[in-house]
């Protein structure tokens, strides 16, 4: 064994009830982007009341709306599509400009950043609601006072409020209470809308080879998160809903992908061969794997029957 990472993880029930957990369920997380699903509800909130009927966004934008996207010419078109219904310029956009992972060479721009759809939903959100750009992501401000509202409610009260990597704000909140969120997310009618998007259009929440995007694909809300952060929801065969979040110690995203698919192929939450783990490479070929452990196993093991 070359490397290890460690992770806190927790599953959940649909009224937020701890099914089981690794390490520590309460430990306070920056959720970073597993918060994107959430945003874009408060926005679409905000649309309903403020907006007209043709400022909301297609599926297809929607769907790039809560991404945190690699930058493929696909996302890059959805977003511009959905800046277009604000009247916005790409360069306009309050999120850094970025190196798309889908074209490493090209020269950085706004619109290639990861987390550009959400910036486009937030100038269309804001529009509605009279907000200029200077204040659009100001946590006091009347957008984000919305957003940051509507994930209280779902989150609990924040333990913290910084700034994450693209400039929103950014929520720290006890791990399992993102695993309920993400039950929330995958059973609630106030989420329909976001999941039926994500579900319809996988490839826009991620892109090529990402995880999320093969769970979206098999019916499975998920959403990746900066520093090792991922949040999952599905239904269950008793028919309500279950939520797995997890975090990682070292902020790494390798050993937090390898446990969410082992952890839901073995519960056969999704298929065998939804997605693997991309191998360590040697002279361009595999000469590793990337594995869960046993305590993974485990804890699926005593979670059959409640998932």
């Amino acid at each position: 064994m070359e490397s290890a990472h460690a992770a806190h993880l927790v599953v959940t029930g649909e009224d937020g009830e701890v099914l089981a957990s690794l390490g520590d369920a309460e430990v306070t997380t920056f959720i970073r982007s597993a918060a994107k699903p959430f945003q874009a509800t408060a926005c679409l909130e905000i649309l309903d009341a403020f907006g007209t009927e043709e400022a909301h966004p297609s599926g297809r934008e929607l769907a790039v709306a809560w991404a945190s996207h690699r930058g493929e010419a696909r996302h890059l078109e959805a977003v511009a599509a959905l800046l277009a219904r604000s009247g916005t310029a790409p360069e306009e956009l309050t999120c850094p400009s970025g190196v798309p992972e889908a074209a490493p060479g090209a020269p950085p721009a706004k619109l290639q950043h990861n987390c550009s759809g959400k910036h486009a939903l937030f100038a269309l959100a804001g529009r509605a609601l009279g907000v200029d750009r200077a204040t659009l992501l100001d946590p006091d401000g009347a957008l984000q006072g919305r957003v940051l509202a509507l994930l209280a409610e779902e989150l609990g009260p924040p333990s913290a409020i910084g700034v994450d990597g693209c400039g929103a704000p950014a929520l720290a909140v006890p791990l399992r209470r993102l695993a309920g969120a993400f039950a929330a997310a995958a059973g609630q009618p106030r989420y329909a809308r976001v999941r039926a998007a994500g579900l319809a259009y996988p490839g826009l929440v991620g892109g090529e080879g990402r995880l999320e995007s093969a769970l979206l694909g098999v019916g499975v809300v998920a959403k990746v998160g900066a520093e090792g952060v991922y949040g999952v929801g599905w239904r269950a065969a008793d028919g309500g809903a279950r939520g797995l979040a997890v975090k990682s110690v070292d902020g790494a995203a390798r050993g937090v992908a390898e446990a969410v698919i082992s952890l839901l192929t073995t519960l056969e939450v999704v298929p065998r061969g939804t997605w693997a783990s991309p191998p360590p490479l040697g002279g361009g070929a595999p000469v590793g794997t990337v594995r869960g452990t046993p305590e993974v196993t485990s804890l699926a093991q005593a979670l059959a029957g409640h998932v």
